[in-house]
């Protein structure tokens, strides 16, 4: 098995499994399938990330900057881009904010359970001084 350092990473640091083992605990109705999805596709990207800019650097090793310095530029520029670090602060505000609507962060959960709105319910504060004015 290869090990991190060679841009895999042990299954037990995965997050798409348990992005999905937290989404599948949820009553989900059909209208959280797609932000469900979409994710599982962050977690998947974030997750994948490590393992692109590893093959990155393989090419960048292999390609010499001397002899063909626009190609190294690109392959830089590539890996700089595939970098887990920035596919995480990329992708994971992203992903908070899907699980935020969709109820499944320590955020979420505490909200719901003081009454406020989570996927779309209103409730909270600012809920009932609108309703107050309304009536």
């Amino acid at each position: 098995m290869a090990s991190e350092s060679a841009g895999l990473r042990s299954a037990d640091r995965l997050l798409l499994p348990a992005i999905t083992a937290s989404l599948g605990k949820l009553e989900l109705s059909e209208e959280d399938q797609a932000l469900s999805r979409l994710a599982e596709t962050y977690a998947r990207q974030i997750d994948q990330a490590a393992g692109a800019a590893a093959h990155a650097d393989r090419v960048l090793r292999a390609v010499d900057q001397a002899e063909d310095p626009d190609l190294y530029e690109q392959v830089a520029a590539l890996k700089a881009k595939l970098a887990e670090r920035t596919a995480v602060s990329d992708l994971g505000p992203k992903l908070l904010a899907a699980l935020d609507a969709l109820g499944a962060s320590p955020k979420a959960r505490a909200a719901a359970a003081k009454g406020g709105g989570v996927r779309g319910q209103r409730g909270g504060k600012l809920a009932a001084i609108r309703e107050s004015r309304a009536v």
